[in-house]
């Protein structure tokens, strides 16, 4: 998996995500509740923490909850990502390279850390650490033909019952801290075209939990999947979380998703202009960003809208665009600080409640497209330079260093704790 050139996610047809697939198939309505972190790592809370949803907010145990948080592949130069979720004695390097990430996230001011596929021990460090929450994704392969093939869905299934039953092997109190499940990250345009076109019939979906009419047959396989995830938590666990799909701009047209517990939208600015560029301007700020945010929240008022991804990239070799919107790459980390933060601030003001945000991302991603591009940051690939936190060669090992905007943002989150 690698972030699209508009720096989110999308799906890498070589080593990629992929890799997942075939190793899992080889082995053989409104609200949810969630969970929150013991009050110490070794004593089971004596009563499960619930997440719910009214038409603008989460909600923790009946307080609003507002989401802060940060995207975080575990990982460093010489791993990757797909290899060390599938690991379960881990390096100690990888093991120490968790630990001192998850600190400075909790450091951060984050209430909650984004996890994509990630390793066992990356649950049981946020156990012993505790005051994180943590964002789910489910990764599903987005750029599959058909998303009703069959064998596709039953594969889909199994990697879902992985991720839930890794989520709650650490916690023997069935009490994981899971703000909610994302069942999908932008699914691609071609796919979404290529199976409504293969199945005109579908037009509804009527599950245990969710149900919808007038959709299409990629917003059914979305319903479906949540569907399956909720029954299986329910009946496994006895718990079911708060479920949502992150989506999209450039496929906000074709894919929505308001029959979950709340929408998601991986929203960036740079994108606005390329994409929208008939977005009005935002109703505080004026900047398109804050425009496209009040846009998606209007879309459906009645429901929760999450910002799963925001953040810019600091790759060198980039064409140099500076603000308002700034660019794909080629950002100062002084651009990424006032950028991220005039992203904090238009989603704040906006004129209608976001429910949270999530800073894409922790730590620059140097593996990207495999082993040999994880051992060196290519200053052409925008990809790797999208961290809050850069990585530092240091002797035989990393460090991590964090950039100003960590340091900015910081301060603002730990004022508003």
């Amino acid at each position: 998996m690698y972030l699209d050139n508009l720096g989110r996610y999308a799906i890498d047809m070589n080593p990629g995500w992929l890799a997942i697939f075939s190793l899992v198939f080889l082995q053989s309505c409104g609200g949810g509740s969630g969970t929150g972190a013991p009050s110490t790592p070794d004593e089971p809370a004596d009563t499960p923490t619930t997440f719910s949803v009214d038409a603008d907010f989460l909600y923790k145990d009946g307080e609003r909850f507002d989401l802060k948080g940060v995207v975080y592949v575990p990982g460093q130069p010489g791993y990757l990502p797909w290899e060390i979720e599938e690991m379960t004695n881990l390096p100690a390097e990888v093991i120490s390279r968790i630990d001192t990430d998850l600190a400075g996230i909790k450091a951060l001011g984050a209430n909650t850390v984004r996890l994509w596929g990630a390793p066992a021990y990356c649950y049981e460090a946020i156990r012993a650490l505790g005051g994180l929450n943590v964002l789910q994704t489910i990764w599903i392969d987005g750029d599959v033909g058909d998303f009703q093939d069959t064998a596709f869905k039953t594969q889909s299934k199994i990697y879902i019952r992985i991720v839930v039953d890794r989520a709650y092997a650490a916690y023997p109190d069935n009490n994981p801290p899971v703000v909610a499940f994302l069942v999908g990250n932008e699914l691609s345009e071609a796919s979404i075209l290529s199976t409504n076109q293969a199945h005109p019939d579908i037009t509804s979906y009527a599950g245990n939990y969710f149900m919808a009419d007038n959709i299409n047959a990629s917003e059914a396989f979305v319903a479906e999947m949540a569907d399956y995830l909720r029954t299986y938590e329910s009946e496994t666990y006895g718990r079911t979380s708060l479920i949502s799909y992150a989506n999209e701009i450039r496929t906000v047209h074709l894919i929505d998703t308001p029959f979950l517990d709340f929408r998601s939208q991986n929203a960036y600015s740079y994108a606005v202009p390329f994409y929208r560029p008939q977005t009005l301007p935002g109703s505080a700020s004026g900047t398109l960003y804050q425009g496209w945010v009040e846009e998606l929240k209007y879309m459906h008022p009645g429901v929760p809208l999450l910002v799963t991804e925001t953040g810019l990239s600091v790759s060198p070799n980039a064409v140099h665009q500076g603000p308002p919107n700034y660019g794909y790459g080629g950002n100062t980390e002084e651009e990424q600080a006032s950028g991220i933060l005039q992203n904090l601030t238009d989603i704040q003001s906006a004129s209608m409640s976001i429910a949270g945000v999530i800073i894409h991302e922790y730590l620059d991603a140097w593996w990207k497209f495999g082993f040999e591009d994880s051992l060196s940051q290519d200053p052409d690939d925008v990809e790797e330079w999208f961290g809050i936190v850069r990585l530092v060669p240091d002797g035989t090992g990393y460090s991590t260093d964090p950039r100003p905007v960590y340091v900015q943002v910081r301060a603002i989150w730990n004022a508003s704790n």
